[in-house]
């Protein structure tokens, strides 16, 4: 009877040991980070469309193409950290830094009248265009459409990622 239970008990551990060591493991919270990176350059582009002024055309060509490899900076180094590729995350956290110091930037000199820097282009881009009602603002709040959210918390977050990257 002994053994019978003891067999059981060992069927019963090797058949949930996976379960349990699966559940024990938590997931890198970077990776989440990094999905939320993903999924907010992703909306943005499609921001660009709808809501910045039609007459820019290299100008929303541009911000789109920096949203783009911005997501597919966050796509791989969501790859190396799920791989655990240490030396590819290592590479990636680098061109992720570079590319959100060029937001960074100062702006091109004929979008200087308007704003600054790049990142300051794009949140007025962001702050929606007449032509388009779903991006005018919020009850008279200028950022208060959801382009413009997105895009503070991508500002938020990108550091964020950042940072965690570092470590």
């Amino acid at each position: 009877m002994p053994s019978a239970i003891a067999a059981a008990l060992s069927i019963t551990l090797a058949v949930c040991s996976p379960f349990v060591t699966a559940q024990a493991a938590a997931p890198d919270p970077r990776v989440g980070r990094a999905d939320r990176v993903v999924s907010l350059t992703r909306a943005l582009v499609k921001g660009v469309d709808q809501c910045f002024n039609p007459a820019h055309t290299r100008g929303n060509t541009e911000t789109r193409n920096r949203l783009i490899r911005l997501e597919r900076t966050a796509l791989n180094a969501r790859s190396s950290l799920t791989s655990g590729d240490a030396t590819k995350l290592a590479q990636t956290a680098a061109e992720l830094k570079a590319q959100w110091n060029a937001f960074h930037e100062r702006a091109p000199i004929a979008a200087r009248f308007h704003c600054a820097t790049v990142r300051q282009c794009m949140e007025l881009g962001f702050e929606g265009h007449p032509n388009y009602p779903q991006c005018l603002p919020v009850n008279g709040n200028r950022r208060a459409n959801i382009q413009s959210i997105q895009f503070q918390e991508l500002l938020h977050v990108l550091p964020q990622l950042l940072n965690d990257l570092r470590t």
